[in-house]
């Protein structure tokens, strides 16, 4: 999926279609790498693959006989990858220290973007600073009101938000940034939930995502008249660039550690807020 994507021209894919390549390009994939985890393969396969595709051509091999499942010995910890695949070629006893080294380096990655960690906040630092560098007013941070209206809450608990309210030439956004390496079902339903968030408080939704499917893009944030960003690498700070490069070299996640972001980065958020200007012109 480029950056520079044009929405205009969008036919959402099959989901299926290309099952039979994906399992080629898996089979190809491990062969290299000799052993995987699932979310490895679907980051090296994003820009051929919806997820659930390489996910279910995974399975499918998995069940054949075509590749192996294996787990790793001792206790599991949350936030840790738990299965490995490989080929039956492959001898567990000469992988095992390759394993170890994905395992422990998709730990530390995840332990960086969950909940409350660092690149989360990191990401959205980097983010408004770029709307602040194309001339965007932050109405407000964390919000979950706006002009009055409230979004939907459970009594007793904080009420759910949106990262910032942007505003540019007149036109507001709702917009939430999301620095992660997931391709869960539950992905997608944080997007349709932020861009329900947007939609309760009128304004527009502009979901920001290092990856959303092109499905989902379509279907629940341009439909219902927002724009959505996936920026396609992770954000990390020069302070972490060593777990950066390891995240690239072992398990191939795109990342960047940077300070701030590249300038066709920013300048296709310029590009998207101009798209939405012409066309409720037209």
């Amino acid at each position: 999926m480029p950056d520079f994507f044009d929405y205009d021209y969008f036919e959402p894919e099959e989901r299926d279609e290309y099952a039979e390549d994906a399992m080629s390009a898996i089979e190809e994939i491990i062969a290299t790498q000799r052993v995987v985890t699932d979310r490895e393969l679907k980051a090296r396969l994003e820009d051929k693959f919806f997820p659930w595709v390489t996910g279910r051509a995974l399975s499918s091999m998995v069940e054949s006989g075509q590749v192996l499942k294996i787990g790793y010995p001792g206790r599991r910890k949350r936030n840790v990858a738990k299965d490995f695949y490989t080929l039956p070629d492959f001898d567990y006893n000469d992988i095992r220290g390759e394993l170890e080294d994905k395992r422990q380096v998709s730990a530390e990655v995840n332990a960086m973007l969950t909940g409350q960690a660092p690149a989360t906040f990191f990401a959205e630092d980097l983010f408004e600073r770029a709307f602040n560098s194309l001339g965007f007013t932050i109405i407000d941070r964390d919000a979950s009101e706006y002009k009055g209206r409230k979004v939907s809450a459970v009594r007793g608990k904080e009420p759910p938000n949106l990262d910032f309210i942007v505003e540019r030439d007149k036109l507001v956004y709702g917009v939430d940034v999301k620095n992660w390496i997931r391709y869960e079902f539950d992905t997608r339903d944080e997007v349709i939930f932020k861009v329900g968030l947007a939609l309760q408080l009128h304004i527009t939704p502009f979901m920001i995502a290092r990856y959303v499917d092109k499905d989902t893009i379509y279907k629940e944030v341009i439909l219902k008249g927002g724009i959505c960003y996936p920026f396609r690498t992770l954000l990390f700070s020069p302070n972490f660039a060593s777990l950066a490069l390891k995240a690239n070299s072992l398990l191939g996640y795109p990342v960047m550690a940077l300070d701030r972001l590249p300038p066709f980065k920013v300048k296709h958020i310029g590009f998207l807020h101009t798209n939405v200007l012409a066309r409720r012109k037209s």
